[in-house]
């Protein structure tokens, strides 16, 4: 493993934190059949992978395309750069480590051999009629103060793992000793908002993820100390051990608003308020408030149609926004409940599908989702092989960006045909390609996978086209656009 200068090497690290399924880290105890000594390596998923002139692979075993040996390498990342064992990393917790200096090197391996999505608006112009019935939200006020939040944290009854958090804890600079000098001051921090999983016992945080991670890194755990302060520059350097009894008291009685959402409110004021409350950082992505809602059966059968997605679209979509997740959740809404039946918006149509399958699907039919989705997969990618997904208008130009709406419809509409078909379409897999770049060079059809995906006459008109598209070739039969419609040509 070499590297010509530190701007290699930590890209490199980028590379191996981004957490896409493309590596693992793996420290493999080879003294057990009969070896020198325990072994450090990488594994690689796939055989698209950058800084080739940097590392040695030598061969993998099944799923693993190749390894790299690197006992000094391995043993760094994890003392020095905070890597675990495994796939996942936390990248924001890694990025602490790397110095100021090389953190654009390190971004630009994160972001490495992953595709830019299309761009795409899937406003529907039309508002939801029936959320949800007020009547049925359960909201409560319990007056509380900084000492009762300290103690809960302690007690574990507040849950600072949520699935939307990206390195929560992670205030950098002076913002964590910043909140802690406001305390000190008397000042009244922002409202809390929790949403009731047991009844007192178990909270998650809708909004307040990192002032929780900020007090509880500073009361609960004390390892850090205040710095930087504006108005009490006193306490500079002062860990809360080093506060009197009266102080600590003082902050433990300084009250905090919380607004607790009880168990059984619906699922779509949560969604509404994890999207319009969550102030303390980068705004969660609807995929994100997905998985806090829904956390659970619900998304545990998301993350499992992972492997197959990752594969069928070479690892190229990133996960760390939830951005893949989100690309299974829209092949699972309309898997659900049929494009013929959509109604707008998409955000609610795709979180009623969530909702049935957290509270309605029997275990086999979760199993049946996947089963479908992995079938669905192997399909594209034995038709398309690395153009899947994407929007082509001539055979020859270069490959384009993936689209989330295309791929909604591809998923769902091979998920739904019989082997039969799918022999036949593959037979005929040319002439499909030929018929797609017919309909995609129909500015009506291009658009339904760009502007307004979320509208109904959107939905209907990618998937209805699509669909015919597919019949049509799997009988062999050449097509062309007229006047908006679809006509076959007569031999």
């Amino acid at each position: 493993m070499q590297f010509k200068n530190e701007h290699e090497y930590y890209e490199l690290l980028g590379f191996l934190a981004k957490s896409d399924g493309t590596t693992s880290l793996a420290w493999e105890h080879n003294e057990d059949q009969g070896a020198w000594g325990s072994e450090g390596r990488i594994h690689f998923f796939t055989s698209n992978y950058p800084f080739a002139a940097n590392l040695t692979h030598t061969a993998g075993r099944g799923r693993i395309i190749s390894r790299v040996n690197c006992n000094e390498f391995v043993q760094n990342l994890h003392e020095d750069h905070r890597f675990i064992n495994g796939d996942t990393q936390n990248i924001e917790e890694i990025k602490t480590t790397i110095p100021e200096i090389y953190l654009a090197d390190f971004d630009r391996g994160v972001n490495l051999g992953l595709e830019i999505i299309d761009e795409e608006d899937t406003s529907s112009g039309e508002a939801i009629t029936k959320p949800y019935k007020p009547e049925n939200i359960n909201i409560s006020n319990p007056p509380m103060n900084l000492g009762d939040l300290i103690d809960m944290i302690d007690a574990g009854w507040i849950n600072l793992n949520t699935e939307y958090q990206r390195g929560g804890h992670l205030w950098k600079g002076n913002k964590p000793s910043r909140l802690i000098e406001s305390i000190l001051l008397g000042l009244r921090l922002p409202a809390f908002y929790f949403e009731e999983v047991t009844p007192k016992r178990e909270w998650n945080i809708i909004d307040g993820l990192q002032r929780c991670w900020v007090i509880k890194n500073f009361c609960n755990d004390q390892n850090f100390a205040l710095e930087d302060l504006e108005f009490l520059s006193q306490f500079n350097g002062c860990k809360y051990s080093d506060f009197s009894f009266e102080i600590k008291r003082d902050m433990r009685m300084s009250p905090i608003t919380v607004n607790i959402i009880h168990k059984g409110s619906p699922d779509v004021v949560k969604f509404m308020l994890f999207k319009r409350l969550n102030s303390g950082g980068m705004e969660l992505t609807s995929q994100e408030v997905r998985n806090a809602v829904y956390n659970g059966v619900a998304i545990d059968t998301i993350k499992s149609m992972l492997p197959a997605f990752n594969e069928a679209t070479d690892y190229k979509v990133a996960n760390e926004r939830k951005n893949a997740e989100d690309f299974i959740a829209r092949y699972v809404a309309f898997h659900h409940t049929y494009y013929i039946s959509y109604e707008p918006d998409l955000d609610y149509f795709i979180n009623q599908a969530l909702k049935a399958i957290r509270d309605d699907y029997t275990q086999e039919q979760r199993d049946k989702l996947v089963t479908d989705f992995g079938r669905a997969m192997k399909i594209a990618r034995t038709i398309f092989g690395n153009d899947a997904f994407r929007k082509r208008t001539d055979p020859d130009a270069r490959r384009g960006n993936i689209n989330k709406a295309f791929f909604e419809v591809i998923a769902n509409v091979f998920a739904r045909l019989s082997d039969d078909d799918v022999e036949r379409l593959m037979v005929n897999e040319s002439l499909l390609k030929q018929n797609l770049i017919a309909i995609m060079n129909n500015e009506s059809y291009s658009n339904s996978m760009s502007g307004g995906t979320g509208k109904k006459n959107a939905v209907n008109r990618r998937f209805s086209w699509f669909e015919a598209v597919v019949n049509h070739s799997i009988n062999g039969k050449k097509i062309h656009v007229d006047d908006n419609k679809i006509e076959i040509e007569q031999l």
